[in-house]
């Protein structure tokens, strides 16, 4: 049976100056390591370290499994040379052409990818032993996950179709660059798949009766706010909690 590791937690912090976005990465061990997403390049020291705390280099990653091509889970495959890049093909001809109100995906995107050697994923297909691709369009036009069995039962490593824990109360990920319906059901899908998840942006959590319980503890330090300095006012920095934000859709 593989194994499904959390490398980094995926978090979504939305503040008035910009959303910072750190999307989760995942490795998957069989018969070969797949690593789920590899962030950007303000994860890349941190995704290095993780993986050498482990006794891993990046030569030692056999595929990279992209869940979609959007900027903040692709940047850092240039790390992997050696690696195969598994990617659904509607998201690999769409990125050659992405939308203009598409801001999550940059228009060099394809030149990154198409550097390495690629291999077309769909639905039903094994990367691995037991590990099998399932198709979830919505978030972006070629959205897909993994399934697996684990400790935790099945589970499904799903990217931003199923961003966070919140989704599975409102039904919808976060933000929509396809098609809202297929979003909808993509999140449908999966909760009808799988008893645990490895999200996008948020970190792992089983639902038992639409009631989301977390597998791992978290925690993210802040640290470099603006100093207040002799001038007028401090630095600026007050947190507020609210509800779940509506899907933000850009099609």
């Amino acid at each position: 049976m593989a194994r499904v590791e959390t490398i980094l937690q995926g978090f979504s912090l939305g503040t008035d100056q910009g959303n910072i976005a750190f999307c989760g990465v995942t490795l998957i061990e069989g018969t070969r390591r797949t690593l789920v997403d590899v962030a950007h390049a303000g994860r890349r020291q941190l995704l290095l370290q993780r993986l050498a705390e482990r006794g891993l280099t990046p030569d030692d990653i056999d595929c990279i499994f992209l869940t979609h091509a959007h900027w903040d889970h692709m940047v850092n495959v240039d790390l992997f040379p050696n690696a195969k890049v598994l990617i659904h093909p509607a998201e690999r001809e769409y990125i050659k052409h992405p939308s203009e109100k598409d801001w999550a995906t940059l228009h060099y995107a394809t030149l990154a990818i198409e550097s390495h050697q690629i291999q077309e994923v769909r639905e039903g297909e094994e990367v691995d032993d037991g590990v099998r691709v399932i198709e979830t369009p919505g978030h972006s036009k070629g959205s897909m996950g993994l399934v697996l069995q684990s400790d935790a039962g099945t589970s499904a490593v799903c990217g931003d179709a199923l961003p966070n824990g919140a989704s599975v109360q409102t039904g919808m990920p976060r933000l929509v660059f396809w098609d809202v319906e297929a979003a909808r059901n993509s999140i449908r899908k999966l909760l009808d798949t799988a008893q645990a998840f490895y999200p996008g942006h948020d970190r792992a959590f089983r639902v038992d009766v639409g009631r989301v319980k977390y597998l791992q503890a978290t925690g993210v330090k802040v640290f470099g706010w603006p100093e207040a300095g002799d001038g007028e006012g401090g630095p600026g920095v007050s947190y507020a909690a609210e509800p779940p934000r509506e899907a933000q859709v850009f099609v």
